[in-house]
């Protein structure tokens, strides 16, 4: 019989606990309760104790009964993470849902962004909402989130209905779907991209399915590229085509709404395991904040409006010569050999000649720096055309093709 795991913490949300396993077990599934608690109330209508999953975890629960709320919060996020992850490995669970309050959303959403895409996962939470940001609960996994609408003290009109969609939801999933990512006979090739690059990026695509190869696209916008890094680490990704590398701007400016606390690992992971290679600077030259946190100096930059919130900003040359050093450092550590395209024409739509983020002394900057830095294993290739158009796509089609045949993932046979 299949399995869900469901996290609670069954000293406040025990009717809730019982509530998902009814539901769960009414359609011939199994519910395994794992209790969080971390306060002092007594816990009920769980299957797996706080003490069993602390302990499992290295330390006794009375070791942890003197410790603050805090403290416990943090050991056990992780403990439970722990244990899931021990039950998936032995194949022993078969899907994983929660409901739940910011302790409960945070230990479950730590369980759940350590399994892997495909697994089914459900978190209904109070978290999802207002300005609170989705990347709390998701992470870089396939998480479902479901907004509470009000607060889970029991059970009533809304949360039963909430609960029981949520329920339906990770059911589904178990008994219809459920599989989690595996490789199919294509080679895979991984694509960056965002809407000032889509262009260039559906250009590239295209040939690259024409020639039989899968291809994903990732929004390079805070976690697309951190998304890809893992399925790379994960073997799951043949080559990759880097043409958007948007994300390490924001990660200089430590802002903005493409930034993303993972982006430390763009060019990180992939370049580890060898993957063939070929990267292009699309959204290097801008950052987007939105309107009511601009950065400083606007009255220097260039800039334009996205939609009504959210603005488009050229970078400066002080910043443009920092995030080619940056690029280059992240390069620094290839040890085999990539290709570099270089658009001479701009790296985003709305770059060239008279258009609003036109700024070819600042690209050349940034052009500069990155040649000047890299390291021998970088082929640098120059394209005379702005990235997001359809002919810098189909040059940067051929060459992770070429790189791939290189490096003995494709068949000679294969051509764009």
């Amino acid at each position: 019989m299949k399995t869900i795991a469901i996290i609670e913490s069954c000293d406040t949300k025990y009717k809730e606990a019982k509530f998902i396993k009814d539901f769960i077990e009414a359609q011939e599934l199994r519910g395994l309760v794992i209790n969080t608690a971390t306060g002092p109330s007594v816990s009920y209508n769980f299957d797996v104790s706080r003490e069993e999953v602390a302990e499992d975890y290295g330390t006794p629960w009375s070791e942890m009964e003197p410790k603050t709320k805090g403290e416990k919060i943090d050991y056990m996020k992780d403990a439970v993470a722990a244990y899931v992850g021990k039950l998936y490995a032995e194949g022993k669970i078969d899907g994983i849902i929660s409901v739940g309050g910011l302790q409960n959303t945070v230990m479950a959403a730590n369980a759940m962004q350590r399994l892997p895409i495909g697994f089914p996962k459900v978190m209904a939470t109070t978290v999802a909402s207002g300005t609170r940001k989705f990347e709390l609960v998701v992470g870089d996994k396939d998480i479902t989130v479901m907004p509470a609408i009000c607060d889970f003290t029991g059970l009533n009109i809304v949360t039963r209905q909430v609960i029981s969609n949520a329920c339906a939801c990770c059911v589904g999933m178990v008994k219809y779907a459920g599989n989690i990512l595996e490789k199919g006979k294509k080679p895979v090739v991984a694509v960056t991209l965002m809407g000032v690059t889509n262009r260039g990026a559906e250009a590239a695509v295209e040939a690259l399915e024409k020639a039989g190869l899968e291809v994903i696209g990732f929004h390079a916008t805070g976690v697309g590229g951190a998304t890809m890094e893992n399925m790379a680490a994960d073997g799951l990704v043949d080559g990759i085509l880097d043409l958007t590398l948007h994300e390490l701007t924001s990660e200089y400016f430590g802002g903005g709404f493409s930034y993303g606390e993972k982006a430390n690992i763009r060019l990180v992971k992939s370049v580890e395991k060898n993957v063939p290679l070929v990267i292009s600077l699309g959204g290097l030259d801008f950052v987007d904040f939105s309107t009511n946190e601009l950065p400083d100096h606007m009255e220097k930059r260039k800039y334009m409006l996205h939609n009504a919130n959210t603005a488009h900003i050229k970078i400066l040359p002080e910043e443009a010569e920092a995030l080619g050093k940056i690029l280059a450092e992240r390069l620094s550590k290839v040890n085999y050999s990539i290709k570099l395209l270089i658009p001479t024409k701009g790296m985003r739509h709305n770059t060239e000649s008279g258009e609003e983020l036109y700024g070819p002394e600042i690209d050349n900057v940034l052009i500069r720096t990155i040649i000047s830095n890299v390291n021998d294993n970088v082929e640098v290739i120059v394209i005379p055309h702005n990235l997001d158009t359809p002919e810098f796509g189909l040059k940067a089609a051929y060459y992770i093709v070429e790189e791939m045949k290189q490096q003995g993932k494709l068949p000679a046979d294969i051509n764009i």
